[in-house]
């Protein structure tokens, strides 16, 4: 259990500043972690240290019954995957990120894309924050982009991992924004997501959607390039037309 008795850790701790006494076991490194599955708290001195190597996975264009594969071998940099998305239907939403609930959730994935590892044949950890690059053209100046990564559980069940949405014109700086050029193959790398970490059991598979988002609960970015919060329904006029290339990938830190 990740629970424990936070008074008794208080008064270890001041203890230990106060008197020189040895720090509480469970903060006896800069970064205190339990993992969920194996029921244990680990300790590392950095972020970057939760994990002993990084799987690398990219998209493909191969199909494995109604979702598409995750490949371990970087495809061809030329083939893409292609989305229409209508703002002005605002009776359908895309990207189905919100965490809830964690385990068995059953995304919607009606829009976008889904893809899928082959499974683990051991159990892997992963701990930390997944990563990728995202190759993609659009007919407009801008998106918002939803990358949400589950655990496949061999029987079937969802465990929502973590997730990524953020704004491509913000990819490369986060305090300056760099609009994207109409018909131009960009790169929208991300970083900035959720750490996890969980132990996936033998048999596990990781899966991916991917999809622009579009949802009652944040501000829609129409692509026209003005100020976001200057954009209307009137923007929706011409449908967002993307081609999501299948040299895109994702970065899973773990440890096996």
């Amino acid at each position: 259990m990740a629970q424990f008795d936070t008074a008794e850790v208080t008064y270890q701790w001041m203890d230990h500043v106060f008197y020189g006494a040895d720090k509480p076991s469970l903060v006896k490194d800069k970064i205190n972690y339990q993992v969920m599955g194996a029921n244990k708290w680990k300790h590392a001195p950095s972020l970057s240290a939760l994990s002993t190597e990084t799987l690398t996975l990219y998209l493909s264009n191969q199909k494995v019954s109604d979702k598409y594969e995750l490949v371990s071998e970087k495809p061809d940099d030329k083939v893409f995957l292609t989305q229409e998305v209508n703002f002005a239907d605002r009776t359908t939403t895309n990207n189905d990120y919100y965490p809830y609930p964690i385990i068995g959730k059953k995304p919607d994935i009606a829009s976008g894309y889904t893809f899928i590892s082959k499974p683990f044949e051991e159990s892997v950890e992963v701990s930390g924050n997944f990563s990728g690059e995202i190759k993609a053209s659009i007919n407009k100046r801008d998106m918002d982009v939803g990358v949400v990564l589950y655990e496949v559980m061999p029987d079937g069940q969802l465990f929502h991992l973590s997730y990524y949405l953020g704004r491509a014109s913000f990819a490369k700086n986060i305090t300056n924004r760099v609009l994207l050029t109409p018909g131009k193959v960009e790169s929208i790398a991300f970083n900035r997501t959720r750490l996890i970490s969980k132990k996936l059991r033998k048999g596990s598979r990781l899966m991916v959607t991917l999809n622009v988002n579009k949802n009652p609960y944040a501000q829609i970015n129409y692509g026209t390039g003005k100020d976001v919060s200057d954009e209307n329904i009137s923007d929706a006029k011409t449908p967002l037309e993307v081609k999501w290339y299948i040299n895109s990938f994702i970065n899973v830190p773990i440890v096996r």
